[in-house]
């Protein structure tokens, strides 16, 4: 959030399109944070929660000029990029986010989150765990 924010003042003009993308980044990694927070109390709710979000990270992904990736803590995807011939990818990154609609230039591509699926998976079993008690 620290460098989000630090990016902000550094924009120069930017378009109501622009300040769109900005807003719902800002939604999106406050979630990531109050869903953080909410796993310490242990409540269902928190589990649903951080559920939601970690499904909002699973599937980044590129077509017809519309883009979608948002990352809140580290990725380890795998994907495809969709050229002449489709090239397989791995990818390690942090924090990230790209939401576009209508972009020039725009590549296609799909990839999935494995981190985020894991996440899923130890939410839900934590979560039966939980109910069994």
């Amino acid at each position: 959030m620290g460098l989000f924010l630090k990016l902000i003042p550094q924009l120069q003009n930017p378009s109501t399109s622009t300040w769109v993308g900005i807003a719902l980044a800002a939604v999106l990694y406050t979630f990531s944070i109050l869903c953080g927070f909410l796993l310490f109390q242990g409540t269902r709710r928190a589990f649903t929660l951080s559920m939601a979000n970690q499904i909002l990270q699973v599937l980044s992904f590129g077509i017809s000029g519309v883009a979608y990736n948002y990352v809140a803590g580290l990725k380890l995807g795998i994907g495809v990029e969709f050229w002449e011939s489709w090239l397989f990818k791995f990818r390690l990154s942090l924090s990230s986010f790209n939401f576009s609609v209508g972009a020039e230039n725009s590549l296609s591509f799909v990839t999935v989150n494995l981190l985020a699926l894991v996440c899923i998976y130890l939410l839900e079993r934590t979560r039966e765990d939980s109910k069994n008690r």
